[in-house]
C-alpha cells in the first residue's frame, strides 16, 4: 500500500470549519475542502468546497465525489491548480465513502482522463451519487452492489466506521482514504475483489406513522439492506461509544415526504433535549442529518422515539386532514372532563396529547353550570359515579342541550359491564390504559357513524 499522495496533500482537521470565512482564513490559496465545512458548497476564488449537506436542497445537489468528478473532467481543476501549488491541500474531517472517492478523483485526475470510460468506475461514481443524495436509502439490488465491486472498494471505510472515530484519529482517516484509493486503482487495473454484504440491522421501533428506528450495528452497509427492504424514513443508531454517548443519523429517503417526516424539525427537537444545549450536536440538510460523529449524542434511542413520535404523528394527522377534509382533528374539540377533585389524572394526559381544550369540573352540579356557560362543548368525559350523582345524569343533561353532546364514560378498571353503560346512553366507553390513540379512535368513530351532529359539525363540510 502506498503511504502518501503525489498531487494532493491530505490535511485532517480536528473540527469542521464553521463557515467560508473560517476556511478562507485558515487554508492557503488553491485549497480544496471535502465535506469539511458547516456551510454551502461551491468555490470562492481559488478555494473549493465539495459538499452536499449544509445549505443545500439535497435532492438536486450532487455528491462531493460527483462535484469533484465534473470539476476534474469538465473544469480541469487539478491540471490548472497544480501549476500554482503542488501538491494541492485537500482538507478532510472524516473518511466516508464519498470523501474517499472524491480524494481518488483529485489524486488520480490524469488516470481519470485516460480511463473515464471504464464502466465499473463510472458505475461506482454514479451509484455513489445516488446513494449519497438519498442519505444511503436508495433502493438497491444488493447482489449488483457486490457483483460490481462497490462493497469491496469501500470495505476499508466499513471497517473504520465499525471501529468509530475520535478527534485524535487523523492517521486513521488518512489510512482509510489511502486504502480505498488503492482499491479503486486495483479496480481500474482489473484486480478488484468481492465483499459480500453481511450487515444485519435491527429494527428497534417501527412507527405506525411511516418511519423506523434501526440499529446499524456499526455497519454502513446496514442502510443499503434497509433500503432494499423498502424503508424510506429512518432514525439510525450508527454506534454506541465507550463513554455512553451515541451517534445517530436521521434520513428521509424521499424528497417528497417532507410533510410527513420533517428532518429539520426533528433534529431541532433532539438538539433541545441534549445535555449540552450550547454545543451544536445535531445538524445537516432537510433530507439527511445527524448527531456529531465525534461528540455524539447523550440521548438514548428510546428518548429519540419519545421525542420524534408526537412530531411525526402530528405531521401525519395534518397531512391526512389536508388530503381528506373529513379526517378528524382532535385539536378543535372543547372537552368537559367531569370527575372528583384529583381523580382526572388517569384520563387527562391522553386528552391533552390529542390537543383538545379541556375544562375540568368535579361534580354533576358544576357540570350543569359549565354546560350552560360559555362556548359549547363537543364531548363530556365522566366516570361511572360522581359525588352528587352518576354518568346517567350527565347523559340526560347532554340530551337537553340545543346540540346533543356525547358522553364518554371512562372506567377505573376494565371489568366488564360495558354494554349496560352503552344501553344507558353513553356514546362510548374508555378503559385503561387510557391511550391517545384510543381517545382519537372514539372521536373518529362517533363522527363517522353520525352519533352526534355537534361533533360532526366540527369538521369541514360536516
Amino acid at each position: 500500500m502506498k503511504t502518501d499522495f503525489r498531487c494532493i496533500e491530505l490535511r485532517v482537521v480536528p473540527q469542521r470549519f464553521e463557515n467560508w470565512e473560517h476556511f478562507l482564513r485558515e487554508a492557503p490559496e488553491y485549497s480544496i475542502g471535502l465535506e469539511v465545512m458547516d456551510d454551502t458548497p461551491g468555490h470562492r476564488g481559488h478555494y473549493v468546497h465539495f459538499d452536499h449537506h449544509a445549505g443545500v436542497v439535497r435532492e438536486v445537489t450532487m455528491s462531493a465525489a460527483m462535484q469533484a468528478y465534473l470539476a476534474v473532467r469538465q473544469g480541469h481543476l487539478m491540471k490548472n491548480w497544480l501549476q500554482h501549488r503542488c501538491p494541492v491541500p485537500v482538507y478532510v474531517w472524516n473518511a466516508d465513502q464519498d470523501v474517499c472517492l472524491a480524494a481518488f478523483i483529485l489524486e488520480y485526475h490524469e488516470v481519470l482522463e485516460r480511463l473515464h470510460n471504464n464502466p465499473l468506475l463510472r458505475w461506482i461514481v454514479q451509484f455513489n451519487n445516488k446513494i449519497d443524495v438519498c442519505g444511503g436509502l436508495y433502493p438497491v439490488d444488493l447482489d449488483e452492489l457486490v457483483r460490481n465491486h462497490f462493497t469491496w472498494v469501500f470495505e476499508p471505510y466499513r471497517q473504520q466506521r465499525m471501529n468509530g472515530k475520535t478527534q485524535e484519529d487523523a492517521g486513521l482517516v488518512k489510512e482509510t482514504i489511502r486504502k480505498v484509493c488503492d482499491r479503486l486503482e486495483d479496480l481500474l487495473l482489473g484486480r478488484a475483489g468481492i465483499a459480500p454484504i453481511t450487515a444485519q440491522p435491527e429494527i428497534l421501533y417501527a412507527s405506525p406513522h411511516g418511519y423506523v428506528i434501526a440499529d446499524e450495528k456499526g455497519d454502513p452497509n446496514s442502510r443499503l439492506v434497509l433500503a432494499s427492504r423498502g424503508y424510506t424514513n429512518l432514525i439510525s443508531l450508527l454506534c454506541r461509544r465507550q463513554n455512553g454517548r451515541s451517534t445517530y443519523s436521521v434520513i428521509r429517503g424521499s424528497p417528497y415526504d417532507e410533510d410527513l417526516f420533517q428532518v429539520t424539525k426533528l433534529i431541532q427537537a433532539f438538539q433541545a433535549a441534549e445535555d449540552l444545549p450550547e454545543a451544536r450536536i445535531w445538524g445537516g440538510s432537510n433530507m439527511a442529518a445527524g448527531s456529531d460523529s465525534e461528540l455524539g449524542s447523550s440521548l438514548d434511542w428510546t428518548q429519540l422515539r419519545d421525542i420524534a413520535e408526537p412530531i411525526v404523528e402530528a405531521a401525519w394527522l395534518a397531512n391526512r386532514a389536508s388530503a381528506d377534509p373529513d379526517v378528524f382533528d382532535p385539536s378543535r374539540l372543547r372537552v368537559l372532563l367531569v370527575c372528583p377533585a384529583g381523580g382526572e389524572a388517569g384520563v387527562r394526559p391522553s386528552l391533552e396529547e390529542c390537543g383538545a381544550e379541556i375544562s375540568v369540573v368535579s361534580s354533576r352540579d358544576e357540570a350543569r353550570q359549565a354546560l350552560h356557560a360559555g362556548p359549547p362543548f363537543q364531548a363530556i368525559f365522566s366516570p361511572l359515579k360522581l359525588p352528587d350523582g352518576e354518568y346517567r345524569d350527565l347523559v340526560e343533561m347532554a340530551r337537553q342541550l340545543p346540540d346533543a353532546v356525547p358522553v364518554i364514560v371512562w372506567l377505573a378498571q376494565a371489568d366488564g359491564g360495558w354494554s349496560d353503560v352503552l344501553e344507558e346512553g353513553a356514546a362510548a366507553v374508555l378503559t385503561p390504559p387510557y391511550r391517545q390513540g384510543d381517545v382519537e379512535y372514539i372521536f373518529q368513530a362517533l363522527r363517522l357513524h353520525g352519533s352526534h351532529q355537534a361533533l360532526c359539525e366540527l369538521m369541514p363540510g360536516g
